[in-house]
């Protein structure tokens, strides 16, 4: 189910006060796809990333069939301090679903290859990870025979705008097709018969919001990951740089002003994640890289968290111990959300008893010793059932069993 057909179901059974709520969600599930030609690294990456060996990565192409699916914890330097301020001895991190997509080829719009398989999974993503190989290796298989990231990227990227202007062709012909859907779906179609992806129109949040079930393809942000081998990653990392974004000038049906990109060494990375910690700190010292800023296992969810506008929020601190001893973090997407939408994710009895919620910054919160301390110093406030959660807040609701 799509985070547009949850939220509807959510509003037919009447938790959500009404279609203005739609605006604002709070996200169940954010799902990143890796796409890109077969054997450009995508499930070497995926394993990487996930810190276990769960796809297969093999030298032929579509050794990828059924999607591989793995959580990513996002990396919060302050969830641990929340927990232990807030008196919690488990603390649980805000995840996103990373998603092993089948490797997509040429005339992928027309079914070829596994396209059909590879276009329906990507329409239930939110953000598109394209993975292009940037790494010369005579014993990986290239299905297009030559190494060009430019050409390689092109090819995906095309066969996503002819794949949505069929699916837009397809809708238009129904009879149910009508008004403010039908209107944005018309000026999209119109942008894409002249080579401009869906993201590139410049469409409102409102005509976005009236086509989200259509799950456009080119309407989802694209982070490219540019796959490079151990040397490129850690030696020669500037020059690397310089030569991404190069690339990134000149691939076409490309969004220059939204679409973003990052390093990755799926192999060196996939390598590491094998190792114990005290192993791997010690090989990451000797090749002179921090895991923070430059393994894609930390640095991906980050990047997905920021071009994607996600604020993260925290519940637990505050409620008696014997009714939870946890800390959890809840992804909240834009436009905001407001407290009674975050007591209705907690629970039904919650929504419908809410008094009032108390609200505290998190980055406030762990200079005190106890959630009670930054109350008593007047850290922690009170707001009503309307106020729409920042990015950091500590929520606790106050409700009436």
């Amino acid at each position: 189910m799509t985070p547009f057909n949850l939220l509807i179901a959510v509003i037919a059974l009447g938790l959500l006060p009404s279609m203005a709520s739609c605006l604002a969600q709070i996200s169940m599930k954010i799902k990143c796809g890796l796409v890109g030609l077969p054997n450009v690294g995508k499930s070497t990456l995926f394993n990487a990333i996930s810190q276990k060996t769960l796809a297969q990565a093999k030298n032929f192409p579509f050794c990828t069939i059924e999607p591989n699916i793995t959580p990513i914890p996002i990396p919060d330097p302050n969830l641990q301090r929340v927990a232990t301020v807030g008196q919690k001895n488990k603390a649980l991190p805000a995840t996103i679903t990373l998603i092993d997509v089948a490797g997509l080829v040429r005339g992928a719009s027309r079914g070829e290859g596994l396209g059909n398989k590879f276009l329906a999974t990507v329409r239930e993503c939110d953000i598109i990870i394209h993975v292009v190989r940037n790494y010369e290796d005579d014993d990986v298989i290239h299905v297009e025979d030559k190494v060009d990231p430019v050409a390689d990227a092109e090819v995906v990227n095309l066969e996503l705008l002819l794949a949505d202007d069929m699916h837009i062709e397809r809708r238009l012909e129904r009879t149910n097709c009508v008004g403010d859907e039908r209107n944005v779906l018309l000026k999209v179609q119109k942008g894409i018969r002249t080579g401009l992806n869906a993201r590139s129109i410049g469409l409102t949040y409102e005509e976005k919001h009236s086509i989200k079930s259509m799950g456009l393809l080119t309407l989802k942000p694209v982070l490219y990951a540019f796959n490079t081998d151990e040397v490129d990653f850690t030696l020669n990392k500037e020059e690397t740089i310089d030569q991404a974004e190069a690339f990134m000038s000149r691939i076409g049906y490309c969004d220059r002003e939204t679409d973003t990109y990052t390093l990755v060494s799926a192999k060196l990375e996939s390598e590491v994640g094998l190792l114990d910690i005290d192993e791997r700190n010690e090989y990451l010292e000797e090749i002179g890289v921090d895991c923070t800023t430059q393994l894609t296992y930390y640095t991906l969810p980050l990047l997905v968290k920021d071009i994607l506008s996600l604020s993260l929020v925290y519940t637990g601190p505050g409620v008696p111990p014997e009714r939870s001893m946890t800390t959890k973090t809840h992804i909240v997407q834009p436009r905001g959300v407001k407290t009674i939408e975050l007591a209705g994710k907690l629970h039904g009895d919650i929504e419908r008893g809410f008094i009032h919620a108390e609200v505290v910054d998190a980055r406030d919160m762990i200079n005190y010793d106890s959630y009670n301390a930054a109350k008593d110093d007047g850290k922690v406030r009170m707001e009503g059932k309307d106020y729409s959660v920042q990015d950091n807040d500590v929520v606790l609701i106050k409700w009436r069993k």
